[in-house]
């Protein structure tokens, strides 16, 4: 097998390879209030993914960006549906595959308004029914169960390996009448074409090229020196 030959493979094995940019959405770029939670109506998108909340709420504007510890003991401002059972639908904007590798969750603690001295039904979510849809028409489920007494605490939840290759994800507030969990630090990853390695290839498949083509112009002949 000679060189070329050798180049040629593997230029072959990398033009099928790519690599995987992991993202971490924790909703710092959203602009908040003060204090309190921010409502961001139907759809959010951030950091290249879209949420959408609970489709049967009666009052469709119903995302919240909440500061740290105001209805949970999330450290950083952490996302929730509220206002009805936490129903969130995540998609990769422009429709591309993703994976799910992990997010902290917690469930809400009290009213989004917590000045007011009413009583609501909202309740901390018991635990999260997770359903991803994949390519090709596969669905594939996960329940996570989270800490349903106070002071209810924040976790981190890792997701199974079939969580890859989604076109989306919808996670599903479970327990009580009108459950809810705030959720952070989504980290999905993405796998793209890995261009840069067959470029680079490519260049130093040319180089090679041309010093050979060089070398038999400069080297002088064996008869001749015979």
């Amino acid at each position: 097998m000679n060189i070329w030959t050798k180049l040629s493979g593997g230029l072959i094995l990398l033009a099928g390879s790519t690599v995987s940019y992991a993202t971490v959405i924790d909703f710092q770029n959203i602009v908040t209030p003060v204090s309190v939670c921010a409502n961001v109506a139907t759809t959010l998108s951030t950091q290249g993914y879209s949420f959408t909340g609970n489709p049967a709420t009666v009052d469709s504007n119903n995302l919240y960006i909440c500061h740290p510890n105001v209805i949970q003991h999330n450290p950083t401002f952490a996302l929730i549906n509220g206002r009805e059972r936490s129903i969130l639908t995540m998609t990769k904007d422009g429709g591309a595959a993703f994976t799910l590798q992990s997010f902290f969750a917690g469930g809400r603690t009290r009213h989004l308004l917590p000045n007011l001295s009413v009583q609501t039904p909202y309740s901390p979510a018991q635990s999260i029914d997770i359903l991803g849809n994949l390519i090709g028409g596969i669905s594939v489920s996960h329940t996570v169960t989270l800490d349903s007494a106070a002071p209810y605490d924040w976790a981190k939840y890792i997701l199974p390996a079939s969580f890859t290759n989604l076109l989306s994800v919808t996670l599903t507030a479970q327990g009580g009448l009108y459950p809810e969990f705030l959720i952070d630090d989504i980290v999905v990853t993405k796998s793209v074409p890995e261009t840069r390695l067959i470029t680079l290839f490519l260049i130093g498949l040319a180089g090679l090229f041309l010093s050979q083509k060089w070398a038999s112009r400069v080297m002088p002949d064996k008869k001749q020196m015979a």
